[in-house]
């Protein structure tokens, strides 16, 4: 993608991190197509608070398969996926275009985020480069201009 990168800190970080911060999530991660195999979604790069590091450690390695699971099917069909946790009943509600609630479930990536406290998934299209991907330990509501 060719970041330009400026006291170590890349403009794509700079641009997760004001996402998050401004909007309330912990983490932020931008999810591209593999230069090698444009079939898979590896992780370029990432802004999180510090109690996020572990979370984001474990996504490090993941390869995401196009049309597969949810980073591969947002990637695939462009549409958003948004989804909170119930934290009463462990159950998870989601919103956004695609698939059924129960589609998430089966994922055992987004199980491993709400059992480590997070609340709120938001997995979001950006045109051919990939997904961004944010998580918040708070509640956050679906915005408007995704739905």
């Amino acid at each position: 993608m060719g970041d330009v990168v400026e006291m170590g800190c890349s403009v794509l970080k700079r641009k997760l991190k004001s996402l998050c911060c401004s909007n309330g999530w912990s983490f932020g991660v931008f999810w591209s197509f593999d230069e090698r195999n444009p079939m898979f979604l590896t992780l370029q790069d990432a802004y999180y608070e510090e109690q996020m590091a572990t979370v984001v450690d474990k996504m490090l390695l993941q390869v995401h398969m196009l049309g597969e699971g949810i980073i591969g099917e947002v990637a695939f069909t462009g549409k958003h996926k948004w989804m909170i946790s119930d934290a009463l009943g462990g159950e998870r509600n989601s919103t956004g275009s695609i698939g059924s609630q129960g589609a998430f479930q089966d994922d055992s990536d987004f199980r491993h985020l709400f059992s480590s406290g997070i609340q709120t998934i938001a997995v979001i299209s950006v045109e051919s480069r990939g997904v961004v991907q944010f998580g918040s330990t708070q509640k956050v509501n679906p915005i408007k201009e995704l739905k």
